[in-house]
């Protein structure tokens, strides 16, 4: 471990979800994709046992001792202290040394394009270098995951930081680990995207989405052998009267949810004639489920997403948690076309590239 008197970089991608939303947490498929906006750090050497941290964006930062226990001090820089807190736990490194470290960043934060993900991959990417850790990308994604709902109480699932740390479009199997992962070619490189400007966070709807479909599965399994991988519309509207409205409801939606990234995953895994009409209606019907059964969109997000299949995108859907934040969009050859439509209907809008590296230390 030679030192370095210059900053060394590191970077992590955001993601879109294209299928799958609200199913990681379910132990169901999904398929992300990560996207060119990327979280980048910057970290060299000191010697004061100390992480000093500055952001590049907003002009904050931090400062801690390495040399006693780590805690967190609800902060920005949490995400930075939760990884180095999960690495001690975990015995993967004994001695650390003082590190600057600096912060800048292409995603928008609270977008629902996993700007949190993208910093617990690119900070873990850096110290596994730096302390020559020997972590591949799935155990960088693990940890990174461990350090985000472990530590630091989010109530997120693994397709952030799976997606963020390996990159491509990915098809994920969340019941693990180990995690099944399909990495999927596809027949197009942009997309683009309609950011709300609405700032949310996550854990808040999250929870209270988690909460009703947790309990709606426990009513069921109260009566009836439950598997939420096969259970089909008609089983569930026959069991409704063990479950309250809204139960039912959010369970109808991941059912339709899990349907449609099925239906995407055999499309994607085509070696050819990948049919991209297709995967734009399923991208519309995934979000009018989660509109209308999970509950999680808002108008302009609805405007967006009307607006871009207007103006010629083959589908559109809402991406993250939901109540904010953005929409994606398939248009492959209207992109500028699609743009534009979300510019008029009030959001702002980003075309941008699949990311094919996922974390990596820059060159």
């Amino acid at each position: 471990m030679s030192k370095s008197s210059e900053f060394q970089y590191y970077s992590a991608p955001g993601r879109v979800c294209f299928y799958g939303e609200h199913q990681d947490y379910l132990k169901l498929k999904v398929v992300p994709a990560a996207i060119n906006l990327r979280t980048l750090i910057g970290i060299k050497d000191n010697d004061l046992k100390r992480i000093r941290v500055k952001s590049q964006d907003t002009a904050s930062s931090d400062d801690f001792s390495i040399s006693k226990k780590i805690s967190l001090v609800k902060n920005e820089f949490d995400y930075l202290r939760a990884i180095i807190i999960s690495l001690q736990k975990e015995d993967l490194v004994e001695n650390l040394t003082g590190l600057d470290v600096t912060i800048s960043s292409s995603l928008p934060i609270g977008s629902g394009l996993s700007s949190s993900a993208a910093l617990l991959v690119a900070w873990t990417t850096a110290l596994n270098d730096r302390f020559q850790l020997n972590l591949n990308k799935e155990e960088i994604a693990l940890l990174s995951f461990k350090a985000e709902n472990n530590i630091l109480g989010v109530n997120c699932g693994i397709m952030d930081q799976y997606s963020s740390s390996l990159g491509g479009i990915i098809g994920l199997d969340c019941d693990g680990p180990p995690y099944k992962i399909t990495k999927h070619s596809t027949a197009f490189s942009s997309l683009v995207l309609g950011d709300s400007c609405v700032r949310r966070s996550a854990n808040e709807p999250l929870t209270i989405l988690k909460n009703q479909l947790y309990s709606g599965i426990k009513n069921l399994q109260k009566v009836v052998p439950f598997n939420l991988k096969e259970i089909t519309f008609e089983e569930l509207t026959r069991l409704k009267s063990t479950l309250t409205p809204n139960e039912q409801k959010r369970l109808h939606g991941a059912i339709v949810i899990r349907d449609i990234t099925k239906e995407a995953q055999r499309n994607l895994s085509k070696k050819s004639n990948l049919n991209l009409p297709l995967l734009g209606e399923l991208l519309t019907k995934q979000h009018d489920a989660l509109r209308d059964l999970l509950e999680v969109s808002i108008p302009i997000l609805d405007n967006m997403v009307n607006a871009s299949i207007k103006a010629g995108a083959l589908g559109a859907k809402l991406t993250g948690a939901g109540f904010g934040g953005c929409i994606v969009a398939l248009a492959p050859g209207k992109e500028k076309e699609v743009a534009a439509a979300i510019e008029h209907s009030g959001g702002k809008a980003i075309i941008c590239q699949v990311d094919s590296e996922g974390g990596r230390k820059e060159k």
